[in-house]
C-alpha cells in the first residue's frame, strides 16, 4: 500500500510505502499525485518513506515507473529507510531513485533531518 503523508505542502509531497506494493498502488496513488503537484508546480520534492515496505520486486511497476521517471521533474528527493535499504538502493537506477533529482537517504532514528532537508530553502509555513 501506498499512503499520501499528510504533511505536504505545495510542491512538496510525502508518502509511506507500507507492506507489499502493487502496480496498482503505484498507477492508482502514487503517479496521478506526483502528476498532478508537477502540473500545478512544475518542480516538486519528495520524501518517501520506505521503512515498512515488504516488497523485494517490483515487477511493471518498476518498469513504469522508470518510463514515468523521464517525464517526472524532481528536484529533491528523501528517503527514509533502515540500513538494508541503503544499502540495495545504492545499486538501484529507478524505482524510488529519480533522473537528475537530489536524492538523500536518512535512517529512521532521524526522521526529522530528511524532513528539514527536503524543505530547505522552500517558505516557512505554520505547522511544518
Amino acid at each position: 500500500m501506498i499512503e499520501q503523508l499528510p504533511e505536504k505542502f505545495g510542491p512538496l509531497l510525502g508518502f509511506q510505502f507500507i507492506g507489499e506494493i502493487t502496480d496498482e498502488d503505484c498507477t492508482e496513488v502514487f503517479l496521478p499525485a506526483l502528476r498532478r503537484a508537477i502540473k500545478r508546480f512544475g518542480v516538486i520534492r519528495l520524501l518517501i518513506d520506505i521503512t515498512d515496505i515488504q516488497s523485494e520486486g517490483f515487477g511493471a511497476m518498476g518498469e513504469d515507473l522508470k518510463e514515468e521517471s523521464r517525464v517526472l521533474y524532481i528536484e529533491r528527493e528523501a528517503i527514509i529507510g533502515d540500513e538494508d535499504w541503503e544499502m540495495r538502493l545504492a545499486d538501484v537506477d529507478h524505482f524510488f531513485i529519480f533522473p537528475n533529482a537530489d536524492v538523500r537517504f536518512f535512517r529512521e532514528n532521524i526522521r526529522q533531518d530528511a524532513w528539514d532537508w527536503i524543505r530547505e530553502g522552500m517558505p516557512q509555513v505554520a505547522g511544518m
